[in-house]
């Protein structure tokens, strides 16, 4: 192997190294592209008929006085207006359901883009799931 070689496999093994060494955090912002099916542990869209007409745009989290505080951006791609119900289902550090909002009504006009919030009702809760549906 000559020093060139030697150089660059130098570097590629310090690159490797020091991308593994970094902290596996859960970014506070995160985006969808289609919500049609469950696309992660925080959103699940259930209704069939919404396919690719709304869709989760992103989502942020906090903490607010030791309670989880949720806002969900939510897009209506379509020139037609929506009759929606959505829910967020609160859960422990085990996974556990701690609590449940019940279904709420949404109205989603022709290509809106509306922000949906919930708090956590318990200092307990560690993750949620935002579920949105056709209005039952």
């Amino acid at each position: 192997m000559n020093i060139k070689t030697l150089k660059i496999w130098s570097i590629i093994a310090v690159l490797i190294l020091s991308t593994g060494c970094a902290p596996s955090t859960y970014p506070a912002h995160k985006s969808a592209s289609n919500v049609l099916k469950s696309i992660s542990n925080e959103y699940i869209i259930n209704n069939i008929p919404l396919d690719y007409k709304v869709s989760i745009v992103s989502y942020n989290s906090k903490y607010t006085n030791d309670l989880l505080h949720v806002s969900v951006d939510i897009k209506n791609h379509k020139q037609e207006q929506y009759e929606l119900e959505y829910r967020f289902r609160w859960f422990d550090d085990t996974g556990f359901e701690v609590d449940a909002t019940p279904w709420l009504p949404l109205t989603l006009n022709a290509m809106e883009y509306k922000t949906i919030q919930g708090i956590a009702h318990s200092p307990q809760v560690e993750s949620f799931k935002f579920y949105i549906r056709v209005k039952q």
